[in-house]
């Protein structure tokens, strides 16, 4: 099943000696687009996808002190995991 096919491994990443696991940026659901701008995200945006991506871990995350410099580096790393940017998703090997 092309879903199954799709699927990349979570990104892991640490922070302030906590780990924290959000899943490929391309398995967020598609609504979130009806709600953030993908292609040039505001510092809201990015809040926004990744409280969507960290789900019942954003509580811990948003409690800890992080520039915001840091938070686009985080969004950045996020996106190249899979090795597209959030909007696009890599065609499969056998298109």
């Amino acid at each position: 099943m092309w879903v199954r096919e799709a699927r990349r491994e979570p990104f892991r990443f640490t922070t302030a000696g906590h780990l924290f696991e959000m899943p490929a940026a391309g398995e967020l659901d598609k609504k979130i687009l009806k709600t953030v701008n993908v292609d040039n995200p505001s510092a809201a945006d990015i809040e926004t996808l990744l409280k969507a991506g960290l789900g019942t871990d954003w509580q811990t995350f948003d409690e800890l002190p992080i520039p915001l410099s840091a938070l686009g580096e985080l969004f950045r790393q996020w996106q190249r995991h899979e090795g597209a940017p959030l909007g696009e998703s890599p065609a499969s090997a056998d298109s």
